[in-house]
């Protein structure tokens, strides 16, 4: 019930000698509302009116971008429209249920129906901090700013227990040594390692099955027996045994990565670290009810340390690191700077840590580029 018949059954029920509680279960609305309007007269009713229709809503000043998006992107996410809105703008002053009516009312307005969404399912078992991270790869049509679509490809891992994120984006298939560069990548972003990991049965770690007994491929069990995690693998298609990895790639794909232009690899894993930090791993799960950064917090300290062979090893084996169009190379979620030019669009420098510094030298010659003390941090 709204508006003018609202009003006037209130004041109705008024002059029948109702009081508000009564006036509230009788016409089934708020106490607050019938406080509100109880001994308000027609006139100061009708300028509540016309002040609340001529309200400037926090929304509104983001109304150009919001219609534009929901139009040229019919499958766009009130989430996804948060998230971009933060990204260009920062920080809002207005909650996403309040987004997600302001949108329905303009496709409303418009005509601009939503394409019907991807249902998304987890099952959820709670496990001990640090103990099992998942793992799963996926991929996503994006365009070019030429309008040329190409394939891009993700690496995927989650730790089950707090439900934080990294992403990895190539625009080239994986590979076995490539998809142990990503794990070595999430290693240092993560800053340790779990004591599981979980695993579809795909063809970059496992090539056969031998009476129950999982054949891995040379380089992947080489990788293994260094790292010394438990490994388990669990068949295609069984979302029950790998629900939350399975939703971290949806939600890579159609949160971050979908609607999106893509230039190059190092600007698009830019971005995507972005977003882990503001929404991936920012913002309350909706499972979990808690916002995973926090949680991790907890959960780091329960990571175990990546082996010390590993370590000194893996300077001179396949860590390269793409520098950033900042001029800085990101290395367990600390920057690194190198000096002003020598970023190329894909270019690779190679990180060799000497005791308390870390070597930034060209991957081909060999030649030194920066050093600095190892952060801590």
């Amino acid at each position: 019930m709204k508006g003018w018949n609202m009003f006037s059954e209130i004041k109705q029920y008024k002059a029948l000698g109702f009081n508000k509680s009564q006036v509230e279960r009788a016409l089934n609305i708020n106490y607050k509302t019938v406080q509100k309007y109880l001994d308000m007269d027609p006139g100061e009713y009708a300028k509540v009116t016309i002040q609340s229709k001529n309200r400037h809503k926090k929304i509104d000043i983001y109304k150009d971008d919001i219609l534009e998006w929901i139009t040229d992107f019919r499958d766009m996410s009130a989430s996804q429209v948060l998230d971009w809105i933060k990204e260009r703008y920062g920080d809002v002053k207005f909650k996403e249920r309040s987004l997600r009516l302001y949108i329905s009312n303009l496709r409303k307005e418009y005509n601009l129906p939503k394409a019907s969404p991807i249902r998304q399912f987890e099952e959820v078992h709670e496990l001990p901090m640090g103990y099992q991270a998942q793992v799963d790869m996926g991929q996503i049509w994006l365009k070019r700013l030429n309008g040329n679509k190409v394939k891009v490809y993700c690496f995927a891992m989650v730790l089950s227990h707090s439900r934080y994120k990294y992403i990895l984006w190539t625009d080239k298939p994986f590979t076995t040594a490539s998809f142990i560069d990503a794990h070595n990548r999430a290693f240092e972003y993560l800053g340790g390692m779990p004591i599981e990991i979980v695993y579809d049965q795909d063809r970059v770690l496992a090539v056969a099955e031998n009476s129950g007994d999982i054949i891995y491929t040379e380089g992947f069990q080489n990788y293994i027996n260094t790292m010394k995690y438990k490994v388990r693998l669990c068949r295609g298609f069984d979302p029950q045994s790998k629900g939350k990895i399975e939703s971290v790639v949806k939600y890579s794909k159609y949160n971050f990565a979908i609607n999106r232009v893509f230039i190059d690899v190092d600007s698009f894993n830019e971005d995507s670290f972005k977003w882990l930090d503001r929404t991936g791993n920012g913002k309350k799960h909706e499972i979990t009810k808690k916002i995973p950064a926090e949680v991790f917090a907890l959960e780091k300290k329960h990571l175990l340390p990546v082996p010390e062979l590993f370590e000194k090893n893996s300077s001179n084996t396949s860590l390269t690191y793409a520098v950033r169009k900042n001029n800085v190379i990101l290395y367990k979620q600390n920057r690194y700077q190198v000096p002003k030019g020598t970023y190329i669009q894909g270019k690779e420098l190679k990180l060799m840590r000497k005791g308390s510094k870390m070597n930034i030298v060209n991957f081909d010659t060999g030649v030194l580029i920066a050093s600095h003390q190892v952060s801590t941090r």
